[in-house]
């Protein structure tokens, strides 16, 4: 059985069997229909009979959307409608997208409607929207509201009122300036359910609105859990405005910030707009293709190693940061836990910068630097290259994948790998006996690193039987040491006793040399 299934028109081909079959079918979920179809034919009328379609996607001139409008209304199961290229007639359209139906995901994309209607018709489309409250998803790409489309658009999220159940609000490219972004926020206000807002793309915004946007972030209604402004060139400025919202705003965990020619001014402002929020939950940063220098990757390091960082993807690709920005970050994720991938340029920087991050991932130098080497970074990469650590990816994505409860066995596996029998055991020498069960219950914790290497049950116990025999070879030649060493330790004491004593009497004797020559002068003076 084919999931896909593709019908090309040509000359001669008859589509009222199309249609009927369409129409007829009961298991057809997903149509994409990229042809003029004009008004009256029976292939429409076989769409708008079909109960199964759950997705529909238009990207021609249909010319009837009028019938097409009974489909949204009769068919429970649409939930989907995506329309591109053009839409014919408003009126028609406004009409069809008025009627009540199931749809969830409504998406417009690259219709311009600013070349084919008026503001009357473009408002009338928007309003139209009013019927449809259900809607969690709409896009609207680039479709050229202008004077009261936007201001209309926002009147109908307000007529939802608490029966809206948007979730996600893309509005990208569509030159949104000032003022028909406050008339969208103000429209949005009502919508408790939204959490995603995506305005990337319209560079008309200023300060002005983003200090509209700031003030939503301090309001009670907002909700927003995802904020997408890449290419909006917000500037410095921009951002420190934006940074005041997310001074006590603790939801946000997807902030897109990308080509905003922000500079160190403004990394340090919404560092500390999102650290003063105490903010427990962003995850997603994306700081791509910016003006900030290494000062600002100093910044953002403070963000980074926060105990309280959850950040788990990080972004600042095309920022050519150099070997200082390199150890910067890379100082920072020594101690962080969360972060999972980080993008980065490592153009301009030398073969020293690469290495950073393969000591970051395991410092073999020793058990504990391993241990406390990162194990949680499953990529690093940039501009869609990777560095060449595909082990230590790896075993940190599987680790977490197959236990992500056990940190533990992480830094255990890597351990096995390059110090396979614990031969430096001295550290733990002072434990003496006590010890030994807790090497076993390292081994027993460690079983779970056997998928990561090619070795047998046996092999694995004979890496056990081995740390225990060295741990318990070493530790009487720890006992006779510390024997020897403490005799050794008394002899001393008795020796400085004997010391001290001796000078002792070496200072009496001084006393008593001066008296017999004081005695001496004395008797010299009596005889005279």
């Amino acid at each position: 059985e084919d999931d896909d299934l593709e019908f090309i028109l040509g000359e001669g081909d008859d589509l009222g069997w199309l249609g009927y079959f369409i129409g007829e079918n009961r298991r057809l979920g997903s149509l994409f229909i990229k042809c003029y179809l004009p008004p009256g034919t029976s292939f429409v009328e076989g769409i708008c009979r079909n109960r199964s379609i759950e997705s529909l996607h238009i990207d021609c001139d249909v010319g009837d959307y009028l019938s097409l409008g009974s489909m949204l209304g009769n068919n429970s199961n649409l939930n989907s409608l995506q329309v591109g290229y053009s839409i014919g007639n408003a009126h028609d359209f406004a009409v069809a997208l008025g009627q009540r139906s199931h749809l969830k995901c409504l998406h417009f994309e690259n219709l311009d409607l600013s070349d084919d209607f008026s503001d009357e018709e473009m408002s009338g489309i928007a309003q139209a929207l009013s019927a449809q409250p259900q809607l969690e998803d709409i896009r609207l790409e680039s479709i050229g509201f202008e004077g009261n489309g936007w201001a209309t658009l926002a009147t109908t999220f307000m007529g939802w009122g608490r029966n809206s159940k948007l979730k996600k609000l893309d509005l990208p490219f569509n030159n949104i300036g000032d003022e028909g972004l406050q008339s969208i926020l103000g429209g949005i206000a009502n919508c408790r359910n939204l959490v995603e807002l995506n305005l990337s793309g319209n560079s008309q915004i200023t300060v002005a609105g983003l200090r509209a946007l700031s003030g939503f972030f301090q309001s009670k209604s907002c909700r927003l859990e995802s904020l997408n402004l890449d290419r909006v060139d917000i500037g410095n400025d921009g951002a420190i405005t934006l940074a005041t919202g997310l001074v006590d705003y603790k939801l946000l965990k997807h902030l897109d910030l990308s080509d905003n020619a922000i500079c160190d001014e403004g990394i340090v402002a919404l560092v500390s707009g999102i650290t003063a929020a105490a903010n427990t939950s962003l995850d997603t940063l994306n700081l791509s293709r910016n003006a900030f220098t290494t000062a600002g990757v100093r910044s953002l390091s403070a963000l980074i190693q926060s105990e309280r960082s959850t950040l788990k993807d990080f972004s600042i690709d095309g920022m050519r940061i150099g070997d200082d920005g390199i150890s910067i970050l890379a100082d920072a994720l020594t101690n962080n836990t969360s972060l999972e991938t980080l993008f980065l340029d490592l153009h301009g920087s030398t073969s020293a910068g690469s290495n950073i991050f393969s000591r970051l991932l395991c410092d073999t130098s020793s058990m504990n630097n391993i241990y406390l080497s990162n194990h949680t970074l499953q990529t690093i990469g940039w501009s869609d290259q990777f560095i060449d650590e595909g082990k230590y990816f790896s075993l940190n994505r599987q680790g977490q994948q197959l236990n992500p409860i056990n940190h533990r066995l992480i830094p255990m596996c890597k351990i096995l790998t390059h110090h396979p029998d614990l031969a430096d055991m001295k550290p733990f020498y002072q434990w003496k006996l006590k010890f030994i069960p807790v090497i076993a219950d390292w081994f027993r914790s460690a079983r779970g690193c056997k998928g990561f290497f090619e070795e047998s049950i046996e092999t694995f116990q004979r890496r056990q039987l081995s740390a225990m025999y060295r741990f318990i070879r070493g530790v009487p030649l720890l006992v006779a040491d510390g024997y020897w060493s403490q005799q050794l330790k008394q002899v001393r004491v008795k020796k400085r006793r004997i010391e001290e004593v001796e000078k002792q009497l070496l200072e009496i004797l001084a006393k008593k040399r001066k008296l017999e020559e004081e005695e001496m002068q004395v008797l010299d003076r009596l005889s005279g």
